[in-house]
């Protein structure tokens, strides 16, 4: 229950705030600007890795599957591709697992969150940077499900390495 109240809260956050750095972005596929507010995709995909952030920092106790379950802004191919590299990394080492963040795929990552670097509309693959830490870098792929935009790859999850961007 508290990571929920937790969650909600901080999607009322985000929705509610925007910085300076984040109220137009680039769309890759042409060469105008679009307001980020006005982009579904975007806002989702900044809810989704500013929340996993959030709750990786504070809630180190929950596991990776439950958390990102508890954001509920990814498909279900993701969450079965997360479930898939969790279980793998547990049959390889049962008592290391994973050796790096899948979602991020690194071992550290920007703290306060990450901004919009750019969006391209006709593959709907969205880069964004850390807010503290604008070398890293790392690709995300909504897509329209049930008229939701969703997380459908991120990091390792759900993604071809070679589209890919990640630090």
């Amino acid at each position: 229950m508290k990571l929920i109240l937790y969650i909600s809260t901080i999607v009322l956050f985000f929705s509610c705030n925007q910085g300076p750095d984040d109220k137009a972005i680039k769309d890759v596929g042409s060469s105008k600007s679009i307001a980020q507010n006005d982009v579904i995709p975007v806002k989702n995909a900044l809810a989704f890795i500013n929340l996993y952030v959030s709750a990786n920092d504070s809630n180190s106790n929950i596991g990776l599957e439950e958390r990102i379950n508890s954001i509920n802004l990814t498909t279900y191919r993701f969450r079965k591709d997360l479930k898939s590299i969790i279980d793998e990394a547990n049959k390889i080492d049962s008592e290391m697992g994973l050796e790096s963040d899948p979602v991020l795929n690194a071992q550290d990552y920007p703290d306060k969150g990450f901004v919009v670097e750019s969006f391209d509309e006709k593959t709907n693959l969205i880069v964004v940077k850390g807010k503290d830490w604008p070398e890293f870098k790392l690709t995300i792929k909504m897509v329209l499900e049930n008229d939701n935009w969703l997380v459908d790859g991120c990091g390792r999850v759900n993604f071809p390495y070679h589209k890919s961007i990640s630090k």
